[in-house]
């Protein structure tokens, strides 16, 4: 399975308040470092020498959902934390099927940053 780095996450986020608006604060636009440290040991952990999240779409509901309601960067989450699931499954040969479209993630995204979906809720 190929992972998200650090580095590659910073740049998503980079991107995206360059392209979409919105205040990037240097170097690395950081509200909560830490909480992308954790996101990048996280989505690869193990118990007992397995995956604690088995699947592509577990992980990366992982990385949607830690992005966004951990409020790694100031300003961008939202974004950057759709961005990266969707880099991750892209990453790992996932196809969308046609009825993902951009207004679905939009609201999936807006429903996650609203405290209305766990992550349990958006792993499935």
């Amino acid at each position: 399975m190929v992972y998200l780095t650090k580095a590659e996450i910073i740049v998503i986020n980079h991107t995206q308040v360059a392209l979409l608006g919105g205040n990037f604060v240097p170097p690395a636009n950081f509200l909560h470092e830490e909480n992308l440290d954790y996101l990048i040991e996280a989505v690869q952990a193990e118990m007992f020498g397995e995956p604690l999240y088995a699947d592509v779409h577990q992980k990366a509901g992982l990385y949607l959902f830690n992005v966004v309601a951990n409020h790694i960067f100031q300003d961008g989450n939202k974004r950057t934390g759709l961005q990266s699931a969707i880099i991750f499954l892209l990453l790992n040969e996932y196809q969308f099927v046609d009825s993902v479209d951009d207004d679905l993630l939009t609201d999936f995204t807006l429903s996650v940053a609203a405290a209305k979906l766990s992550l349990e809720q958006v792993q499935l």
